[in-house]
């Protein structure tokens, strides 16, 4: 094996437990309950909603990939229904893709903009450690761009991808990256659908906010059929419900999931 295949090979490796970190340097994506008493305010909460967020796909006995997994809530989730989980996320900011605008730093000097945004990720990820100490979790990581997972010959049972794909740049080409990876399912959990048979897919704003560029795109229903039925998988879609404290979007919302099964061939 050559230098650049094993470096290659080598991105694929679950990365090596970190330190529990301090609580203070962690940025939770989710609210959770935690062992030892503790309750963590989130941005968003669906604690004793996890079953119908994911569709009531049943996980026990299964191999679960969670991407985007954020403070790994998900991951987390579906190891205590039973999965053997594997959670993956950004490696760091040069991951990560904004709608662009003339007067932000992401366009004017990209390296200042990964410098800046890199310590925040770090949080994030932080979180998750967090969590994973005081779950004693077994959830294994991968931090790994959605651009690799052609080159992955690792398979899982089930795919969750929660609230993820309105914020990606490609969503085309991610989903069909990651419907590579699953054996029986993708769950896209939680995301926004346009009520259409119509193969489209429009901004999710107006894009004339900075505020609001890490949101990209709304497909369709028939866009998203089109897509999987070409991938090889049947489509169903199930209502999700979450809580949310952010900002002056606090309430509850419902969003649908897009439960993703792979056909068997006759």
């Amino acid at each position: 094996m050559n230098e650049a295949s094993a470096m290659q090979d080598n991105q694929f490796l679950p990365v090596t437990a970190w330190p529990l970190p301090r609580k203070v340097d962690c940025m939770f994506y989710h609210s959770i309950d935690l062992p030892d008493g503790d309750t963590i305010d989130g941005v968003w909460d669906i604690r004793g909603g996890f079953e119908q967020y994911i569709g009531h796909y049943p996980l026990a006995g299964k191999t679960v990939f969670d991407v985007g997994t954020a403070g790994g809530f998900l991951a987390f989730s579906a190891e205590q229904a039973g999965a053997i989980v594997t959670a993956t996320d950004a490696r760091d900011a040069r991951d990560i893709r904004t709608i662009q605008f003339h007067d932000v730093p992401f366009h004017q000097d990209r390296a200042a903009w990964i410098s800046y945004y890199d310590p925040y990720l770090v949080n994030v990820k932080n979180a998750f450690w967090f969590t994973w100490h005081k779950l004693q979790s077994e959830v294994e990581v991968v931090y790994l761009p959605i651009e690799a997972y052609p080159f992955w010959t690792r398979r899982f049972d089930v795919v969750i991808v929660g609230a993820l794909v309105e914020h990606l740049s490609d969503p085309v080409t991610a989903i069909s990256n990651i419907a590579a990876l699953a054996n029986e399912a993708v769950i896209i959990a939680f995301t926004p659908v346009e009520d259409s048979d119509e193969q489209i897919m429009r901004t999710a704003n107006d894009w004339s906010n900075s505020t609001y560029c890490y949101t990209w795109w709304t497909l369709s229903r028939g866009l998203y059929e089109r897509i999987f039925n070409n991938l090889g998988f049947s489509v169903e879609y199930t209502t999700a419900t979450a809580r949310t404290r952010h900002g002056e979007h606090v309430g509850a919302y419902e969003r649908p999931t897009i439960i993703a099964r792979r056909v068997k061939p006759n």
